[in-house]
């Protein structure tokens, strides 16, 4: 008898166990009771008798019917997760710009944020629902590292890690103007933007933002390549900072970036994340890929300065001055 692997996407969560069947597959409701009747149908690798019990995202069920539909005719085709580094503990996947780090009210009909990608493509592979948990998040607009915990016990170290500000997070940008800085503090509180429900502003009263910025390379065309390296973590950091001191993104419309028609989004990659391991308690870092876009063009004794490594040394100045 053909078995049927079907994985539950965030569509069809928050229902009844013979609803999803009938709802994602050819099978009645009534035919869908049936065999979880019969014991035929298991839920994460467990029998299941109960055709109320609730499904989630990311949940596996298995159906002993040859009636059935396989998983691939309901769900359609996902684009695969670049991932960038996993162990038992912890997975990171480059994010690609335009696609949203989590699901939310600005989720688009259809779209699947990355972390629902990335738990159906684990829960595919594990055939069960697998641990999965998204540490931190990055803008729509931005591409990058996106860490993930894949295991329980790596939430306190990941958290603890956070709240003492021990992780190291490196982003590269394409800003508007020649840039006189070459390495700086932009030392400037940030609150949300009363006049905006999405954007947010430097103000006095503001959460305490900082953000270390680089001057990498200038262009002939008035842009400017700069690394930039949070020293906190608030939301749209790198852009309401690099705005503030006259070179916001380009083309980032939000913060006053000029358009351009070589550019039909805002380059800002978060290049590298550095933190101590949740559980081996060792450095790890991780780097995404450079997008070609974003290094088109480079002299080549500038493509030589971007290592991580070059990158961290240059950061790593206590002589910067306050700026913003």
């Amino acid at each position: 008898m053909k078995t049927a692997q079907i994985v539950v996407q965030p569509g069809f969560a928050d229902q009844r166990l013979d609803q999803f069947l009938a709802a994602a597959t050819t099978l009645s409701r009534r035919r869908a009771r049936l065999l979880i009747g019969e014991g035929k149908v298991q839920l994460n690798r467990r029998l299941t008798k109960v055709a109320s019990r609730m499904v989630e995202a990311g949940d596996v069920v298995l159906v002993a019917d040859d009636g059935v539909v396989s998983a691939a005719d309901h769900e359609g085709t996902i684009q695969q997760t670049a991932l960038i580094f996993e162990d038992r503990w912890l997975v990171a996947a480059n994010k690609p710009a335009g696609t949203l780090s989590q699901s939310s009210e600005h989720s688009r009909p259809g779209e699947l944020a990355l972390n629902e990608r990335l738990l159906i493509e684990r829960a595919k592979l594990a055939g069960k629902r697998p641990f999965l948990r998204l540490v931190h998040r990055l803008d729509r607009i931005a591409s990058g590292v996106l860490l993930f915990a894949c295991h329980p016990n790596a939430l306190k170290g990941l958290a603890r890690a956070w709240q003492e500000g021990s992780v190291t997070r490196d982003y590269l940008a394409l800003v508007s103007g020649e840039s006189s800085i070459d390495t700086s503090v932009i030392d400037a509180p940030i609150a949300r933007d009363r006049d905006h429900y999405w954007r947010f502003r430097t103000a006095p009263h503001g959460k305490l933002a900082r953000t270390r910025v680089c001057k990498l390379h200038s262009y002939e065309n008035g842009f400017s390549l700069v690394a930039c390296r949070l020293l906190t973590g608030r939301t749209h950091q790198v852009r309401v900072h690099l705005s503030a001191i006259g070179h916001p993104l380009v083309g980032d419309g939000l913060y006053g970036g000029e358009s351009h028609s070589d550019f039909r989004r805002p380059l800002l990659h978060a290049w590298s994340l550095e933190l101590k391991h949740p559980v081996e308690r060792g450095r790890v870092r991780i780097t995404a890929p450079l997008p070609e876009r974003l290094i088109d063009g480079l002299p080549e004794q500038v493509r030589e300065r971007l290592s991580p490594e070059r990158l961290s040394e240059m950061m790593k100045s206590d002589q910067a001055e306050g700026a913003g």
